[in-house]
């Protein structure tokens, strides 16, 4: 009777669009952390566990983004500027990716500012 309620995960599957884990226990999904979770987790001030569990063993996705004018480069290489001088890689949630490449495709071009840690 419990072992049909416990569910635990450590890896298992991703969904193929946003490379966050499946739902459901019976897929073997993972553990939903919902909107009042989060708020609670806020509250008490936990941002390394707000950071664990909302991206890195959900869905982080290194990329390459360019510190001079913004935009998300590849390889190293920013392909609006023609330059790897200012390009720097940053971790951020595949779903904010997929957010900035669709709004690209709308002729929206969202642009990420960098600021140093010494400044």
């Amino acid at each position: 009777m419990v072992l049909d309620k416990m569910h635990a995960r450590a890896r298992g599957p991703r969904a193929v669009l946003t490379r966050q884990p499946t739902e459901g226990r019976s897929r073997d999904g993972g553990l939903r952390l919902g909107e009042m979770e989060r708020d609670c987790l806020i509250g008490y001030g936990a941002s390394m566990l707000l950071l664990e569990r909302l991206m890195i063993s959900s869905d982080a996705f290194e990329v390459d983004v360019c510190g001079e004018c913004g935009l998300l480069g590849y390889s190293g290489w920013c392909h609006y500027c023609k330059s790897s001088c200012h390009v720097s890689s940053l971790r951020i949630p595949y779903a904010c990716k997929l957010l900035f490449q669709e709004l690209q495709s709308m002729n929206i071009i969202p642009r990420l500012k960098l600021s140093r840690y010494n400044e």
